[in-house]
C-alpha cells in the first residue's frame, strides 16, 4: 500500500517551509545572513537547532548527526535544514558543467536553501538573495513553491523512514544530553519581520 500524504500532512509541510523562510527572512534583515539551522516540527511546536560554528568537514557530519537524533528525540513530524549557500543552476534545456565549485563560478548565485524532510518525502525551496549595491540584504527573490525530489548529500535522509520506540527516544534524548544539547525556548517571534 502506498503511503500518499494526507491534507493535513501537506498543511504541516507547508507550514514548517513559511516558519523556514520567516526565520531565513528574520536574520537577513537582523544580521545579513543565516545560520546553518534545523527546525523540527514537533507535538510541542517548532524546535530551531543551530551550532556554535561550522568550520570544518566534522563540524558539519556533528550537525546532521545532531539533527537526526533531534528527529528521534523529539519525534518530529517533519523537519528543515536551511542553508545560506552558493548555488549554480543549468539554463532551462541547458547542461549544468559541474566543474567548478559553485563558490568559484562567476555565475553562482547566492540564496538560503530549505531541505525539508518528513518520513515518505523530502522537498527543496530556494531563496535567491538580492543585495543592494553596499551588500546590504534587500528582499529574497522569486520563491517557486516546494518541488518533491530526492536529495543526496550529508544534510538530507535526515528523518527517520518510520515511527521510532520509546526506547530509540530515549537513547536519542540521552545522546543529545551527553553532547551538551538541551532545548531552550527563546520565543522567536517570525512577525517581527
Amino acid at each position: 500500500m502506498k503511503n500518499t500524504p494526507t491534507p493535513n500532512d501537506s498543511t504541516r509541510l507547508e507550514a514548517l517551509a513559511r516558519q523556514a523562510k520567516d526565520y531565513a527572512l528574520h536574520m537577513m534583515r537582523t544580521t545579513g545572513s543565516v545560520p546553518p539551522t534545523v527546525i523540527a516540527d514537533t507535538k510541542d511546536g517548532f524546535i530551531f537547532c543551530v551550532p556554535a560554528g561550522m568550520p570544518d568537514d566534522a563540524a558539519k557530519d556533528r550537525f546532521a548527526e545532531v539533527a537526526r537524533l533531534l528527529a528521534v528525540a523529539h519525534c518530529a513530524h517533519a523537519i528543515v535544514m536551511v542553508l545560506e549557500a552558493w548555488v549554480r543552476m543549468a539554463r532551462p534545456g541547458g547542461h549544468l558543467d559541474t566543474d567548478p565549485p559553485p563558490s568559484q563560478a562567476p555565475d553562482r548565485q547566492e540564496m538560503v536553501v530549505l531541505m525539508l524532510e518528513e518520513q515518505t518525502r523530502c522537498a527543496n525551496s530556494f531563496l535567491p538573495i538580492i543585495r543592494d549595491v553596499f551588500g546590504a540584504f534587500v528582499e529574497f527573490g522569486e520563491n517557486p513553491v516546494p518541488h518533491f525530489t530526492s536529495t543526496a548529500g550529508r544534510f538530507s535522509g535526515l528523518m527517520p523512514k518510520r515511527p521510532q520506540s520509546a526506547q530509540e527516544v530515549t537513547l536519542a534524548k540521552a545522546t543529545l544530553h551527553a553532547m551538551g544539547m538541551q532545548v531552550v525556548n527563546r520565543g522567536f517571534d517570525p512577525s517581527l519581520n
